[in-house]
C-alpha cells in the first residue's frame, strides 16, 4: 500500500510540474498587428507636464496621413507579451510621469468612432490595446490595454517625437 501511495504521489507531482512548465498563454510572444490601419486619419499625442498633468500644452493632433502611416509602420507587427494584469496596472500608473505618452489613432478627429490606443513609457515599454476593433465607449469599456512590448524601445520614442515634431 505504501508503494502505491508513493507511486501516486510521484505521478501527481510529475503532472503538477508538467502543467506548471507548459507554455502559459499570458507570457507567450505574440506579433501584434494594429487593426484597421488603413482607415486612421487622426493621431492624437498626449503627454504630461512635470506635475503629471495633461493639458493643451502637452497635446498634439496630427492629421498628416503620411506621418500617421509612418507612425503605424514603426509600431505595427511588434513582438509583445501578455503580462499579468497587476503589471499592466503598475505600468499604467507610470503614465502620469513626464516623459510618458498616449498615442491614439482614430478615423475621426472627434475620437468617437474607431480608435486604437498605445501608451509609450519613458523606459521604452509600449502598452498596446487589445486589437479587437471595438468602438471605445466613453467610460473606456471595450478597450483593454493588455499587451506590452517584449523589448524596450527607448530609441523609437525619440524617432516618433522627431517624426511627429513633438517638443513636450
Amino acid at each position: 500500500m505504501k508503494i502505491v501511495n508513493l507511486l501516486f504521489s510521484c505521478i501527481f507531482m510529475m503532472m503538477l510540474l508538467t502543467a506548471c512548465s507548459l507554455d502559459n498563454k499570458s507570457t507567450k510572444d505574440v506579433v501584434l498587428e494594429i487593426p484597421n490601419k488603413e482607415i486612421y486619419t487622426t493621431l492624437l499625442v498626449q503627454g504630461v507636464d512635470k506635475k503629471g498633468v495633461s493639458s493643451e500644452a502637452t497635446l498634439k493632433v496630427i492629421t498628416d496621413s503620411n506621418k500617421i502611416q509612418a507612425f503605424i509602420e514603426k509600431v505595427n507587427n511588434m513582438k509583445v507579451v501578455k503580462p499579468p494584469g497587476k503589471e499592466i496596472v503598475k505600468k499604467s500608473k507610470e503614465l502620469k510621469k513626464k516623459g510618458n505618452y498616449f498615442f491614439v489613432l482614430s478615423d475621426k478627429e472627434t475620437m468617437d468612432n474607431k480608435v486604437y490606443t498605445l501608451n509609450y513609457l519613458k523606459d521604452g515599454n509600449i502598452i498596446f490595446q487589445e486589437p479587437n476593433g471595438k468602438k471605445q465607449k466613453p467610460n473606456g469599456e471595450g478597450q483593454k490595454m493588455i499587451y506590452v512590448s517584449k523589448e524596450k524601445h527607448a530609441e523609437l520614442l525619440l524617432e516618433m517625437k522627431e517624426l511627429l515634431n513633438i517638443t513636450f
